[in-house]
């Protein structure tokens, strides 16, 4: 039953707030950061409202009363306070830390909460106080446990008198959506359904893309069309632009349309919200900081928890008020150390501004009670980044005798006076400018020495070096290996290739798109100079690059991307995309086993100097693929989420991994080991482990463990080739190792050998596979007619010098 709130005992409060500032501190409970620290210090003369100090009072309480009777008893400091009649401390701006104690108290019992909610609704109406953040914290909490009738319940009672605001709602609904499991999902739809705001499209399908969860998104962009939710905001458009590429038959809105032609009327809420602040150094991201200060201040979910979903959402840059509110959840310096730490391993900026250098300065010297000053100082975060505020404020301490606010802004001072360090951009930019010094010089031996420093700080290479130094790194590589190089190093050695498949995997780590055609060239490098277990090494680390654990988004590089659905079919990707095609069509078309490297870059209709002939090209192509992007942004990178399988026909991995590498792959492997004496694994039936074990189906084992990890494999395509391959092995003068008989070529053989390194069933039967390599010869006695014809010539040559000459008379 509500108690009367009127103030029955006036004398008590100077008697408790005597004993809040005489108490030593050594009797008393770590004091969390959050809670103001008098101690024995003079008070502040700016701070005299008593109620400040009655706040600290029933902090204290709460605290040192949930350690040792936990929930229960913090509740009854909850319902002394009212009987006591402190209920109006509860309406104080700084009494943050106690009202989400009483809160914490109220979620796990259901009495409670009622009670809670009950007496939520008298301080409004007899203070016209809102308890901040209420829907927020008693909706998430219930979301979090997983009791979502409870929580959808309370979504009901709160939303009408305790309305979240926009941003605060489409950070809840968007930090969930992300789970989609069933029963969440259809909460969420329920809850959303029931809301008053219909602009939630911009929140929730752009946070779910960026963090690699394209399908949650679509299905949420479905929802909310249907319900008149439109896109009206460039957040959107890398998702639209991913969607018009990878998904061109979904029809987009004209809303949709007009975001991703960049309309001039496109109206970004988030930029519409951040212009009261007008600080060039506001952090970038999906929200402003005075938002995120807000999300990372609340109670209903951990630091460690909003930190990560925050980064998940698309923060990059953390500010000082969003630093700050990070800052009060923790218990001491150390504390603070430890949050900064995991911002830092997200890879999150701490914006450059004073009050972030003086926390962090603080934090990481272990001065608690600099950190709590500054965390409960008067002065507004903004207010530090002023040289003249300051010293006007110094002052002012000084001559009302304020020492821990003098000492405070003195260390403040002192920390602005210092050279800045070299962190964060000017680093990475810094670092970028010595590697791009260094691929102008000859040789790579610089450019590893700038690399070693990049990977050894943490930083990442700019998209432009990459470029230039991938193309640095394949200047003599092509699809087909020099006879030259095989003539100096031997047969299956390769210096320049085996670099070129070091630095390309560590340049790809630095989360730059890499042009597949340089995957290609070194996978079909590895597959003709029969270099197969490497081959099936670099094949499952490109799988991994595009599969990142985490998720989120991988680059594409400008002559990857497909054609959005819109754009004409005059694109020149196809010229692009086919040169493997090309180069495979020649070689099955009889060419001879090593081509001069010259003769293929003519064929394929590359100059010597390729970026030169690339360039005509790349400015036609990239208008037809959405470059404009570039002029607007120049930081947009086209990107795919995660969750992008790789059996998409657009997908990167699709691309590298196409029907004519298939079909290569088992070619190179067949021909290549039937001309080499058979394993002893192979000859004594031993069970397989390792590709080459496989033997002539070592080609069919690599593309099932392909398979196996998401790669799209036409089975039909494996099947015709491996029967040609078949074929082909019975014609005079392929080569084949003496070791190697017609019966290890028998159909019967075959197919237990195929069929086990494919793992399931390949051929309906022995009989009707030694059919269709009968049905094969006669194609290629056509095809092979050169081979066949050059064979029986030897065999003529070799019957005339081998017959006896008749004795003249």
């Amino acid at each position: 039953m509500q108690k009367n709130w009127a103030s029955t005992f006036p004398k008590q409060r100077n008697k408790r707030q005597a004993n809040v500032i005489s108490q030593p501190r050594g009797a008393q409970l770590p004091i969390p950061l959050g809670i103001r620290d008098q101690g024995s210090e003079q008070p502040s003369p700016l701070l005299h409202d008593f109620g400040l100090d009655e706040v600290s009072y029933w902090e204290r309480r709460i605290v040192t009363t949930r350690h040792g009777n936990g929930d229960r008893g913090a509740w009854e400091i909850f319902l002394d306070l009212r009987r006591k009649g402190d209920v109006h401390l509860i309406t104080e701006p700084r009494a943050v830390f106690l009202r989400d104690n009483i809160l914490r108290t109220a979620l796990t019992h259901t009495d409670r909460m009622e009670e809670l909610f009950t007496f939520a609704q008298q301080l409004q109406e007899t203070y016209k106080f809102q308890w901040p953040e209420l829907y927020l914290k008693v909706v998430h909490f219930y979301l979090g446990q997983t009791d979502f009738e409870a929580a959808f319940r309370w979504h009901l009672r709160l939303m009408p008198m305790f309305r979240p605001d926009l941003d605060s709602f489409g950070t809840l609904l968007t930090s969930f959506a992300i789970d989609f499991s069933p029963q969440i999902q259809s909460t969420l739809t329920r809850m959303y359904v029931f809301n008053p705001y219909r602009e939630l499209y911009d929140y929730v399908v752009p946070a779910l893309f960026d963090s690699g969860q394209s399908h949650p998104a679509r299905v949420w962009r479905k929802r909310f069309i249907l319900f008149h939710d439109h896109a009206k905001s460039r957040k959107s458009m890398p998702f639209l632009d991913f969607l018009s590429r990878y998904f061109s038959k979904v029809e987009l809105t004209p809303e949709e349309l007009n975001i991703l032609n960049r309309g001039s009327g496109v109206d970004d809420i988030v930029e519409k919200s951040a212009h009261a602040s007008t600080n060039s150094n506001k952090p970038k991201g999906t929200f402003s900081d005075k938002f995120t200060a807000r999300w990372f201040a609340s109670s209903w979910a951990s630091s460690e928890f909003a930190i990560n979903l925050m980064h998940k959402l698309g923060l990059r840059t953390i500010g000082p008020q969003s630093l700050q509110s990070i800052a009060l959840r923790e218990d001491d310096a150390q504390g603070v150390n430890d949050r900064l730490a995991q911002v830092r391993n997200l890879g999150i900026d701490i914006a450059p501004r004073v009050y972030c250098k003086a926390l962090v300065s603080f934090a990481e010297r272990g001065e608690d009670g600099l950190v709590r000053d500054l965390l409960h100082c008067d002065v507004h975060p903004d207010e530090f980044e002023d040289p003249e505020t300051r010293q006007m404020l110094l002052a002012a301490s000084a001559r009302q005798q304020d020492w821990r606010r003098e000492r405070l802004l003195q260390e403040v001072e002192g920390l602005t006076a210092e050279k800045p360090s070299k962190k964060g951009k000017s680093l990475s930019k810094e670092l970028n400018k010595n590697l791009s010094t260094a691929l102008s010089t000859k040789g790579l031996a610089k450019v590893r020495n700038v690399l070693d420093r990049m990977d050894n700080l943490n930083v990442s290479m700019e998209q432009k070096n990459s470029e230039v130094l991938l193309h640095r790194v394949f200047e003599d590589i092509w699809y087909h290996p020099k006879l030259s190089k095989q003539k100096t190093h031997g047969y299956q050695q390769d210096p320049q290739l085996d670099r070129a498949i070091h630095l390309a995997l560590r340049i790809a780590r630095h989360g730059v798109a890499v042009p597949i055609r340089y995957w290609q060239i070194l996978l079909y490098n590895l597959g003709r100079l029969g270099r197969f277990n490497e081959f099936e090494e670099l094949s499952y680390e490109i799988c991994e690059l595009y599969s990142p654990d985490p998720g989120g988004l991988i680059p594409v590089h400008w002559l990857d991307m497909p054609s959005k659905g819109n754009a004409s079919p005059k694109s020149s990707g196809r010229k692009r995309g086919s040169w493997p095609e090309h180069f495979t069509e020649a070689d099955n078309k009889g060419k001879k086993g090593h081509f001069v490297e010259e003769f293929w870059r003519a064929e394929m209709g590359l100059a010597e100097d390729e970026p030169k002939a690339l360039s005509a090209k790349a400015k036609a192509s990239k208008k037809s693929h959405g470059s404009s992007k570039k002029q607007d942004d120049p930081d947009y990178v086209f990107c795919i989420p995660a969750d992008l399988p790789f059996t998409n026909r657009q997908h990167p991995i699709q691309k590298i991994f196409d029907i004519s590498l298939q079909r290569a792959i088992l070619r190179w492997s067949f021909d290549k080991t039937l001309a080499q004496a058979p394993t002893k694994l192979t000859l004594m039936r031993v069970k397989q482990t390792g590709v080459m074990d496989f033997d002539l189906a070592s080609g069919v084992r690599i593309l099932a463990l392909l398979r196996d990890r998401g790669v799209y494999i036409d089975q039909q395509v494996v099947r015709s080739a491996v029967i040609r391959r078949i074929a082909v092995a019975h014609l005079p003068g392929r080569a084949r190792a003496r070791a190697r008989d017609d019966r290890e070529l028998s159909p019967a053989n075959m197919k237990q050998l195929m069929e086990e390194a494919w793992g399931s069933e390949m051929f309906p039967s022995e009989a009707q596979l030694a059919r269709e390599i009968e049905n094969q010869m006669p194609k290629l006695w056509k095809s092979y007619e050169k081979l066949l014809k050059k064979t029986y010539d030897k065999d003529e040559d070799d019957d005339q010098t081998t017959t006896p000459q008749r004795p003249d008379g």
